[in-house]
């Protein structure tokens, strides 16, 4: 059972959605979706540029043993925590990136953004490289859903899997999807499924 146990008793409404669960070169990455957009980061707004409070994602603050404090929301298959990069406390800094973990129903922690370091020279330049991606998809007995995260995760996979080329030194060292989106076309046993995505390397 994970240290992170809640102060006060709490009842998981069975309404709760499912937060979706992606595997990384860094460990497992929980997300869930806001206004159609793939959020991964609650100090962010939707588009991932502007600094927000969780509050406006769903969260609130709630106590756990240790006198520690973090936003909190539940979800279906866990709760999704967001705290200081010390873990103590939910009085975030601009300076610091949040800590963001993911605790699962059974108490274990699945992920945990303090230990999931990102392998690069810290001299290296890096810039923010932003694609959008547009892919028609032939269900063949899949529903548009499931298209959509198996897609997800498929370029999530293929994006931190090494080098951008086998002659290339460059390295993606982050990748963060900001909107993931799903259209039907009128064409007879076919569904174009438009992932119109942001990739944020």
């Amino acid at each position: 059972m994970t240290e992170w146990r809640s102060l006060g008793p709490r009842e998981r409404s069975p309404a709760l959605g499912m937060a979706n669960q992606r595997k990384t070169a860094q460990g497992n990455r929980f997300s869930f979706v806001q206004q159609d957009f793939e959020i991964e980061d609650p100090t962010f707004d939707i588009t991932g540029r502007f600094p927000v409070s969780p509050k406006d994602y769903g969260f609130s603050i709630r106590g756990y043993e240790g006198g520690r404090t973090a936003w909190a929301r539940d979800f279906a298959n866990g709760t999704m925590l967001v705290m200081n990069g010390d873990g103590l406390s939910h009085v975030l800094s601009q300076r610091v990136p949040a800590r963001i973990m993911f605790i699962g129903l059974d108490g274990q922690v699945l992920q945990d953004t303090a230990m999931q370091g990102r392998p690069s020279d810290p001299d290296s330049e890096q810039v923010t490289v932003r694609l959008v991606v547009s892919a028609m998809v032939a269900l063949n007995g899949e529903t548009p859903e499931s298209a959509r995260v198996q897609l997800t995760d498929l370029i999530h996979r293929t994006v931190l899997s090494g080098p951008l080329s086998a002659t290339s030194r460059a390295l993606v060292t982050h990748c963060a999807f900001e909107l993931s989106t799903v259209h039907a076309t009128d064409t007879t046993g076919r569904s174009d499924t438009d992932f119109s995505r942001l990739l944020d390397f």
